[in-house]
């Protein structure tokens, strides 16, 4: 069997404190270094360009000593970035602007350029595949653990090298991270398994000329503890990287040889590989390394306020895909990359997080960036009610709201649908399934979490109407638990498109999670076996049939994990529905970082097809309240409008 190995070096980790960083390296990536050195083991090292910075300026003498390594042939660098960015979260431009500045930090400070790229958290979306083709690699190293839980694959695709689609049909070659199998040298090295167990465990896995990567994970976690959980393990101060080359030295003595990374590439001419494979799904449109609790969500509306920092970097990057190219705006794009760090949205100390927002607050000022909210009141007359159902109508619009469920869309349908309801509310006794039988409304919202009541808008209100040349305004006021909500829901007169807009007016931040803008599909009233979601996660649009599937992303994976996918929406939009009846779902305002969730049920008479949009879940980051204002005043809202594969209407 053939064993190759990358050690990811990241001295922005979230729970180093910056303190600790010569620490670190001494403890962690010197012994490293020894261990390709003085025992052979061709490796491949991964370091972000601020790790290399960070580095170069704290132990220059390490740098020496890599590039001596590199230029022998003995280790091979691993790029990926100049910040750890979760590339299917952010924009096109922003994926762009961080390969571009990685490839140059590393070129300046180790003199050449990488190959191969780890995938930051192993966070995939097939429309990364064109940055890192534009950016000059030639393969990337990505989870296959994951991928495969919703693929049909062969059992060989695991053992050889493959070539990962984008969006387009182009591909780039893939070699293989194994969760697992990283997390048991992890707990060999660590204390937690015998060495026989180890060896036990690798040796069912292999075949006798495939690969298998031994690791591919942090190097971190040997001789220091990064102290995020109280269930890491103690350390015993006998070195766990005499643990690592025992385990490696017996591989090697039962007849396995360790290669470079960049070697496994050379095999793509094998018959079992080169195939070309989807990693992503509907299922899972965006793959993570590791268990489920560990997915999109806590880089994107978890940890400390992640949906407000996560929405000022991106209405900074808007800004400064304005700006004419120049040193000065490098400079800017370079800046914006490292406040996208993602550990600056997980365990992340107070002391780094008031410091980065510092840093992110002063370059929006700079580049005159800043997150818009959309402007309404409560206004107009009180609207005289004779049922629960108020249909309002323009040439191209018809909506039907329930003042009794806080102006919830009973149905709603467009002229280029020729007026039939496409979404709406799907009543109790629909479903023939009881696990569905329940209401499910459009345009409301819900807020939960442990210790907390549910809360929804879903009351009884008193609409005021107003009308103008322009639209259809229908608005109301309502009291929650922890204070107000205003609502309004817009209908366009010029064109096909409805507003549904909330105005928060809470008193402390909601815990748990907060889901908005729910859309249920009328799917009796279309051809739902061509029903699809189209969404692009930092790169092209990527399409997902909806056909025949059965999944969730909102369900939790544990009491403290809300949620188990999503979707970037990094393009601000999200297309549902079927071939001739797709609706286009965007926020309101673009920069608003909200992340899209997705569930398919097969049920009787039709399928259950619905989306919503989160800006808060809840995970073992989440720190709801680290904000020095507790109080919740905030405003958002969506648009809905027909579409067609000729552009939106």
């Amino acid at each position: 069997m053939k064993i190759y190995a990358i050690f990811h070096l990241n001295l922005m980790f979230s729970s180093i404190p910056e303190e600790d960083r010569s620490e670190v390296i001494n403890r962690c990536y010197w012994p490293l270094l020894h261990l390709i050195e003085k025992y052979n083991f061709p490796l491949g090292v991964e370091a972000s360009g601020i790790t290399l910075e960070i580095i170069q300026d704290l132990a220059p003498a390490w740098i020496v000593k890599f590039k001596e390594l590199l230029r022998a042939n003995k280790a091979e660098f691993i790029g990926s970035g100049y910040g750890q960015i979760i590339g299917p979260l952010v924009p096109a431009a922003v994926n762009k602007a961080n390969f571009r500045i990685g490839m140059q930090t590393s070129e300046k400070i180790l003199g050449g350029r990488p190959e191969i790229a780890l995938v930051n958290e192993q966070a995939w979306s097939a429309g990364l595949v064109s940055h890192y083709l534009e950016t000059g690699y030639g393969g990337v190293f990505m989870d296959y653990d994951n991928p495969a839980r919703f693929a049909d694959w062969d059992d060989h695709i695991q053992h050889y090298p493959q070539r990962a689609l984008g969006v387009s049909g182009e591909s780039i070659p893939i070699l293989w991270s194994r969760s697992m199998v990283f997390q048991k040298l992890q707990r060999f090295a660590h204390g937690e398994l015998e060495l026989p167990d180890y060896l036990n465990y690798v040796e069912n896995l292999g075949t006798n000329d495939g690969w298998l990567p031994v690791y591919g994970n942090d190097a971190e976690i040997f001789d220091y503890r990064p102290g995020r959980y109280k269930t890491e393990s103690n350390y015993s101060g006998q070195s766990e990287w005499e643990f690592i080359k025992e385990a490696f030295n017996a591989l090697r003595d039962n007849g396995h040889t360790f290669f470079l990374p960049s070697e496994v590439l050379a095999d793509l001419d094998n018959p079992l590989a080169g195939n070309k494979i989807n990693l992503c799904s509907a299922e899972q449109p965006v793959p993570v390394k590791k268990q489920r609790k560990y997915n999109l969500t806590r880089w994107a509306v978890s940890g400390r306020n992640d949906f407000q920092i996560n929405s000022l970097c991106k209405a900074i990057s808007t800004k400064l895909e304005k700006i004419p190219a120049t040193p000065a705006s490098e400079k800017m794009w370079k800046e914006l990359c490292f406040c996208w760090s993602s550990d600056f949205r997980t365990h992340i100390t107070q002391k780094r997080f008031d410091n980065a927002c510092r840093r992110l607050q002063y370059l929006a000022l700079y580049s005159g960036a800043s997150v818009r909210e959309p402007e309404f009141v409560v206004k107009g007359r009180p609207l005289k009610i004779k049922s629960r159902h108020c249909r309002f109508e323009t040439e191209q619009t018809s909506v039907v709201l329930n003042t009794a469920k806080g102006l919830a869309i009973h149905e709603a349908a467009f002229s280029d649908h020729d007026m039939v309801p496409v979404f709406g509310t799907l009543e109790h006794g629909y479903f023939k399934d009881i696990a569905l039988g329940a209401d499910f409304f459009s345009g409301h919202l819900i807020m939960e979490g442990p210790g907390v009541e549910k809360e929804t808008d879903l009351y009884h209100v008193a609409p005021l109407f107003s009308e103008t040349n322009e639209s259809i305004d229908i608005s109301c006021e309502m009291n929650l638990h922890s204070g107000r909500l205003e609502k309004s829901i817009k209908i366009h007169k010029q064109k096909q498109q409805i507003d549904i807009l909330y105005r928060f007016k809470l008193e402390n931040v909601p815990q748990g999670y907060i889901r908005l803008g729910h859309i249920t599909l009328l799917t009796q009233n279309f051809d739902y076996e061509s029903s699809r979601y189209e969404v692009s996660n930092g790169g092209g649009k990527e399409e997902f049939s909806l056909k025949g599937k059965d999944f969730d992303h909102s369900n939790n994976v544990s009491f403290l994990v809300s949620s188990a996918h999503a979707s970037g929406m990094t393009d601000s939009r999200l297309v549902i529905g079927g071939q001739e009846t797709a609706l286009e779902i965007s926020p309101l305002v673009d920069e608003h970082a909200f992340i899209a969730m997705v569930t398919c049920r097969q049920a009787v008479p039709t399928p259950f097809i619905r989306v919503a949009f989160s800006m808060q879940e809840m995970d073992e980051t989440s720190r709801h309240n680290a904000c020095d204002n507790t109080q919740f005043i905030f405003s958002t809202g969506f648009s809905i409008k027909p579409y067609s594969k000729a552009g939106s209407k």
